[in-house]
């Protein structure tokens, strides 16, 4: 798996709440975005070119993933928390795409929005012309002390 190089990709966003444990609710948070059941390997932001986008991440459970995400989790009472994550997409499916995330105390509309100029500015800084922007983003709202987790993530395998 690690020595192969991606030729697919999923883009998702979930939530995830505990009522005592930030990892649960961070655990639950992966269920939701379709994560769950793998070993995360957190990269940065590239998109390897001729990646084809999924639906659902297509390798056995357990199995290593390559992984860029923005991740939020915080049980501080009346508090909006997002993430996002947004993909430049190239034009020429040659190239490589870039991946933007974030994840922090706002709207998701504010996230999303964030993500997808920083993925704009990026493809440009890298000299990749932009076929489109696509992006995925969660908000949450923290109530009573609860544990709420966001995350917003671009697998590939």
């Amino acid at each position: 798996m690690l020595g192969d190089y991606p030729n697919n990709y999923m883009i998702s966003s979930g939530i995830g709440k505990d009522q005592k444990y930030e990892l649960v609710a961070f655990d639950n948070a992966l269920g939701n975005a379709k994560l769950v059941n793998y070993n995360l390997l957190r990269v940065s932001s590239i998109l390897p070119s001729n990646c084809v986008k999924q639906d659902t991440v297509k390798v056995k459970e357990g199995s290593p993933l390559l992984v860029a995400y923005g991740t939020y989790t915080s049980n501080r009472p009346n508090v909006t928390i997002a993430s996002a994550v947004s993909i430049g997409i190239p034009k020429d499916k040659n190239s490589v795409g870039v991946i933007m995330e974030y994840s922090g105390e706002c709207c998701a509309e504010e996230a999303e929005r964030m993500v997808c100029e920083m993925a704009r500015r990026a493809m440009i800084n890298h000299k990749i012309e932009v076929e489109e922007i696509i992006s995925s983003s969660m908000e949450g709202f923290v109530e009573g002390g609860e544990f709420v987790s966001v995350i917003s993530a671009v697998a590939m395998w």
